[in-house]
């Protein structure tokens, strides 16, 4: 079972990837476009709660019950020092999903203040930094 929820735990990933990227990217549009336009506005307002319910959440959760399934079928994975650092950072990438969540919920609201697009687009270079490092982990075990 070991192979099989490792297969789910990476594709799961991937797709929670996907859609946390794909939605900041999102705010920058909305932030830049959709403020002015009520049109636009609605649309963006859609995708972003689409995207966040429907791909970037469950796959968040399929990733985490993958991962912990990874590790009750292999325990000896749990002895590893990367593993333990690749969980606090999951924990850390974890937060910017929910902490995106509640963005978009001011986003749906026109009249609401949201950060600039530049704000938007650093903000969408941590889930970046995060995988980087979580891969790192996984990749070359330092410890």
């Amino acid at each position: 079972m070991y192979l099989v929820f490792k297969w789910f735990h990476i594709i799961a990933v991937i797709s929670w990837m996907c859609g946390i990227l794909y939605l900041f990217r999102l705010f920058v549009y909305h932030s830049e476009k959709g403020r002015n336009n009520n049109d636009i506005h609605e649309l963006l307002a859609l995708m972003e709660f689409r995207l966040f319910r429907y791909i970037t959440v469950p796959a968040m959760a399929v990733a985490w019950i993958a991962g912990i399934s990874i590790i009750i079928s292999m325990p000896s994975l749990a002895s590893g020092g990367w593993l333990h650092g690749k969980i606090l950072f999951v924990i850390a990438l974890t937060f910017i999903t929910f902490k995106a969540g509640k963005m978009r919920k001011s986003f749906a609201d026109i009249n609401a203040q949201v950060p600039s697009s530049k704000k938007l687009r650093i903000m969408n270079e941590v889930p970046t930094i995060l995988m980087l490092i979580i891969v790192a982990l996984v990749v070359f075990k330092p410890f």
